[in-house]
């Protein structure tokens, strides 16, 4: 739902969250004069984005926004305009509403977050020869339907993800926490229960890791690397377990349904106590409700994005996240401006800043 300007101060803690931005302003050293920076308005945490731009110095920030099922966009406008005058930036942020809009092009810093994507091809060639493209997360997130890269390397255009395990961020232990919350929202209490984790790479390694810590007895199940949810062995957690909580990260392929390794009848009737905690993976949040698993959230990613993302469990990892992409996004235009181009900016900028990440 839409959350109209007069309701923003009791929708976030925006004394907590002006404290927290400072913070990660000073600790990612992020410089921002003189730039002009194009991102997203957006709803929740989102709107500190554009915020967090001006309060490090841009000299203006473009915040593209649209209609989305979270909100309408003159709601999203509004509430970015208020914030934006409380905290003494409005002259600096403007909000526009399409990307044929002719401002994009002053663009130094694009971020690569939702409002703005995709970055297709007529769509970079609209951006001056000298932006910069931080990816605003880890490389290996990259989804090729959201930025054309090729075109990127044919423009000259540097492109860097953030380094979510630098240990001033930290990002990735986040996920297990969110894990922690969806499980507590479905009244199953993770102390003394036994949970299968659905998935492998990060996001599963994370979730056991917290689950574990928190007293959970856990299974881990990698159907993209060769577990089979049919073997014995996983028939009985899936049979025993508490709750399975979806954290898969790298497969597009369908995990549980009509055409994935087992249907939610089948889950159901193997065990009726079961419930669904989903992080990331092909799971078909329309189809649990069928079989009357209790889920959350309420709705379901599709494969490769994630159903639920940090600022879930509140501000910090968002505001920690997104500064330090803009830092990318800042080392890279000094490597512009030090007359490096394309690739060759990308490796200047991970000599200046171990928070830049390039592809492997």
């Amino acid at each position: 739902a839409s959350v109209p300007q007069q309701e923003i101060a009791d929708k976030i803690n925006e004394a907590r969250c002006r404290r927290l931005i400072h913070q990660a302003i000073s600790t990612f050293e992020l410089d921002l004069s003189g730039h002009v920076v194009l991102t997203e308005a957006a709803t929740g945490y989102y709107v500190l984005t554009p915020l967090i731009a001006a309060l490090a110095g841009a000299s203006r920030v473009y915040a593209l926004t649209k209609d989305s099922r979270y909100g309408r966009a003159e709601d999203v406008r509004e509430t970015t305009k208020t914030l934006a005058q409380r905290w003494g930036v409005d002259r600096r942020i403007e909000v526009i509403l399409s990307r044929e809009d002719p401002r994009i092009s002053n663009a130094d810093v694009v971020t690569n977050l939702g409002f703005v994507r995709p970055l297709n091809a007529p769509f970079l060639r609209c951006l001056k020869q000298s932006v910069v493209i931080p990816l605003m997360f880890e490389a290996w997130e990259y989804r090729p339907e959201d930025l054309d890269l090729e075109e990127c390397r044919k423009l000259g255009i540097p492109v860097l993800g953030t380094n979510e395990h630098h240990p001033d961020l930290q990002i990735l232990q986040y996920v297990g926490h969110l894990a922690l919350k969806l499980l507590f929202e479905l009244d199953v209490e993770v102390l003394r229960s036994n949970v299968v984790v659905l998935g492998g790479g990060e996001f599963s390694k994370c979730v056991t890791t917290s689950l574990k810590n928190a007293g959970a007895t856990v299974t881990q199940i990698r159907v993209a690397e060769g577990d089979s949810l049919g073997s014995p062995v996983l028939k009985e957690a899936l049979s025993t377990c508490d709750a399975i909580v979806v954290a898969e990260d790298q497969s597009r392929e369908t995990l549980i349904g009509q055409d994935g390794h087992i249907t939610f009848e089948e889950l159901r009737r193997m065990n009726p106590a079961i419930s669904i905690a989903h992080i990331a993976g092909g799971v078909n949040h329309g189809e649990a409700a069928a079989a009357s698993i209790p889920c959350r959230p309420d709705h379901f990613a599709p494969p490769g994005y994630m159903s639920v993302t940090t600022d879930y469990l509140g501000p910090r990892p968002l505001i920690d996240l997104h500064t330090a992409g803009l830092r990318v996004g800042q080392v890279m235009v000094q490597a512009v401006q030090q007359g490096y181009r394309g690739t060759s900016a990308e490796e200047r900028a991970c000599q200046l800043c171990p928070l830049a990440q390039r592809f492997r």
